[in-house]
């Protein structure tokens, strides 16, 4: 089991930069946590600007330790920053499927 971890931020346009700034600098050190299987920001283009902050940790002890470091509390500032409501979801994930999916659901037997 894998938890997977999705922030979502809308910043303004004046403090989007901050806000990229903050993620940036978590990014690293989160990566480097033990039990952090991946951590990446992904910015969508268009009018809202949208940041998504993923990250996936292998326990749920892993990742309420990481909730718990002063190094969240920079998410905390980063959704502080958002436009609207930040959107917060947390996954239990128990099964994952590759590139076999994929090619199983287009060429099926």
């Amino acid at each position: 089991m894998r938890i997977l971890s999705l922030v979502k931020i809308v910043p303004t346009v004046e403090n989007r930069k901050e806000v990229l700034d903050i993620l940036n600098s978590m990014k690293g050190p989160t990566q480097a946590i033990h039990g952090c299987l991946a951590c990446d920001i992904c910015v969508e283009e268009g009018d809202e600007g949208v940041i998504i902050f993923l990250e996936q940790w292998r326990t749920w002890e892993d990742f309420i330790r990481h909730v718990r470091s002063d190094l969240y509390a920079r998410m905390l500032e980063a959704m502080e920053l958002s436009s609207k409501e930040p959107e917060v979801s947390f996954f239990e994930v128990t099964a994952m499927k590759g590139m076999e999916l994929i090619e199983a659901v287009r060429n099926p037997k």
